[in-house]
């Protein structure tokens, strides 16, 4: 039954003495969803909504604009609905000034501070409106001198930093209001099968002909594993990929396979068990200790293809993320990980388009770091990676499911000939 849209007067009776928030939404609410998300998410949780204007667009292009309030239960009910609105792009009190408050010592926000999502977020600072800078998931908001505004991540907060607090002020412009995806418009749901593969392949090779987009590349062992090392190299190689993270492992057995042939002790050519190959990640994680680098290796002409050679012959940045389970490592991984994540973050300034190649925690972790304007392509064997990414507040994945060498080899071929 459709809802009844006509404007109410939104003041409370005298026997409703429930508190009570306004709020305002602009954009495409009506196409995209939203404004049946904003009133379901009220009802949901316990609160009731007054529409006191709602004027729709009368044109593609011409967005929507609803303004009203909603009362809860009580102030605890009453801030639950405030985040959930909020993260739908949803401006609370928004006549009102954003709050922030001095961070009572380094590394500590006050009470009550706002977290941040990875869409592009505005707040309102002495009656103008003003774009949060360098914004991703998980941070929080410090006011600086100049009006401005920068996300930070919680372990950078200063002692006497002005840390936003609450939802008042705070403006959220959620990707999924605009309809600037057409990019990946060829997909018709969230993950795609392997039988579309080929088309994938060809749409992102479209968008990246024009080589005006920044490419990230986050990329697992399985590359190397499925033989797609040579294809990966090849898009390195013709500066279709500007930057690459991975971990201790890629950059190991990419160097396995140049030096022996081998992937795990896995012939990468016919796929038979080496006898002592279960050594040769070993082996050659000591050759390059021996030499002091990878650069070392390669300017001593042992180490003269792969993927680890194409990064420095293209002179194209990249981290290696440590773990656990690193063995060696080899002496460019980090194995600080706040380290990692200050290179990681590096490489990922300026991103356009980040391809998730075969690897789930360092895609999720990626997609931690960055906007949610920068378009996403997560190509795995398996499909509940995707989910995952998606499950974690990164709506702007596209899922790709097939076998990572498959789809390197026809984008490259695609790309490179």
């Amino acid at each position: 039954m459709p809802r009844d849209l006509r404007p109410r007067d939104p003041a409370p009776s005298p026997a409703d003495s429930r508190p009570r928030k306004s709020f305002r939404a602009v954009g495409h609410l009506v196409d995209s969803g939203i404004m049946q998300e904003i009133l379901d998410t009220i009802i949901r949780e316990g609160g009731s909504f007054d529409i006191t204007r709602f004027v729709m667009g009368k044109t593609n292009e011409e967005p929507s604009q609803l303004e009203a309030s909603y009362a809860a239960a009580d102030f605890a009910a009453l801030q639950r609905i405030a985040r959930r609105l909020t993260d739908l792009g949803v401006e609370i009190d928004a006549d009102r000034r954003a709050s922030a408050e001095p961070a009572p010592a380094d590394g500590v926000a006050p009470p009550g501070f706002y977290t941040t999502t990875n869409h592009e977020t505005r707040i309102n600072l002495d009656g103008a409106l003003v774009t949060v800078e360098n914004i991703r998931m998980d941070g929080v908001i410090v006011v600086r001198e100049g009006r401005r505004a920068v996300c930070t991540k919680q372990r950078d907060i200063r002692r006497g930093d002005r840390v936003v607090v609450g939802l008042e002020g705070i403006k959220v412009a959620p990707e999924f209001v605009e309809r600037d995806r057409s990019g990946f418009g060829f997909m018709t749901s969230d993950v795609s099968s392997e039988r579309v593969a080929r088309i994938a392949a060809e749409r992102v090779a479209e968008l990246l002909r024009g080589r005006t987009r920044r490419v990230i590349a986050v990329a697992g062992p399985v590359i190397v594993h499925a033989g797609g090392a040579e294809p990966f190299g090849r898009l390195i190689r013709n500066r279709y990929v500007h930057g690459v993270l991975a971990g201790n492992a890629l950059a190991v057995h990419d160097i396995e396979n140049q030096l022996y042939s081998t992937s795990l002790g896995i012939h990468t050519a016919t796929g038979e068990a080496i006898e002592g190959g279960h050594s040769h990640h070993l082996r050659a994680i000591n050759e390059v200790r021996r030499a002091g680098s990878i650069a070392s290796l390669i300017a001593e002409g042992k180490l003269g293809g792969g993927i680890m050679h194409a990064i420095h012959a293209a002179g194209i940045p990249y981290a290696l993320a440590g773990s656990i389970r690193d063995d060696g490592p080899l002496p460019e991984t980090l194995t600080d990980m706040n380290q990692a994540q200050e290179a990681y973050a590096r490489i990922l300034e300026g991103a356009d388009l980040c391809l998730m190649l075969a690897s789930m925690l360092h895609a999720i972790a990626v997609a931690n770091m960055i906007p949610a304007r920068v378009l996403t392509v997560c190509v795995d064997i398996h499909s509940p990676v995707v989910t995952k990414l998606r499950d974690r507040g990164s709506h702007q994945t596209i899922g790709v499911v097939t076998d990572v060498g498959l789809f390197l080899h026809l984008l490259a071929d695609r790309l490179c000939g």
